[in-house]
């Protein structure tokens, strides 16, 4: 009997019928539509309040100079692009440019700057799940462990490079500060994703499913 077949690899749709875990997650069932619509704006939107609130909070909570010890904001990005593919990657690649202007944590040039870092820190996990089949409620160990080595690990190693390397580029750290810097920006984006990153996944994420918002694509 193969994986597909077993009822305990099921679960139930929105629509009454049944998907597995996995590879069906992000495919389109029979007689199922998905399409662009007002629902991801609203999303999209509330995302990027959302992480607003908790970004502005981390920055300020343990700053270490231009960087923060403890960035929960990295959870909302991951989350998000998982959820609500493209929409979810605007809004985890936006919401930072605002809450380090109300944190102060950067000046806005050096916050535009940092949008190819965020915008990998918010889309590579959903770019992961999508590729090689991940179920977003981390279902097996097999999900676990593209979700720790790619989507937390991976993501905020880019992210905290791109960072750094411009904190250095626009003269706001030395280069002799900048490993310090980086290293501080990796593990301060890694650990609070995934902490909080695992807990919103596994927890959130059926009843995310279940809804007309979740992206089995990148768009609907």
């Amino acid at each position: 009997m193969t994986r597909n077949e077993t009822e305990s690899d099921s679960e139930v749709r929105a629509d009454g019928g049944t998907a597995s875990s996995g590879e069906s997650v992000w495919e389109l069932q029979p007689g199922e539509t998905r399409e662009s619509g007002p629902v991801h704006v609203i999303m999209t939107a509330l995302f990027i309040g959302i992480g607003i609130v908790v970004g502005t909070f981390g920055s300020l909570a343990v700053p270490i100079g231009f960087v923060s010890a403890f960035w929960p904001g990295q959870a909302v990005q991951a989350a998000g692009g998982v959820w609500f593919g493209a929409w979810g990657v605007i809004a985890g690649t936006l919401f930072p440019v605002i809450s380090n202007t109300i944190s102060g944590s950067a000046p806005l040039p050096v916050s535009i700057a940092y949008l190819p870092g965020n915008a990998v820190q918010a889309g590579l996990a959903a770019w992961a799940f999508k590729h090689w089949d991940v179920h977003p409620a981390l279902k097996e160990r097999r999900d676990w462990i593209i979700w720790i080595v790619v989507g937390c690990v991976g993501a905020n190693l880019f992210g905290s490079l791109w960072g750094s390397s411009v904190l250095l580029a626009f003269g706001l750290i030395t280069a002799e500060a900048w490993p310090l810097a980086w290293l501080g920006w990796w593990v301060g984006n890694t650990i609070p994703g995934l902490i909080f990153g695992s807990i919103l996944l596994k927890f959130v994420s059926p009843v995310i499913l279940d809804s007309k918002a979740f992206v089995k694509n990148w768009w609907a």
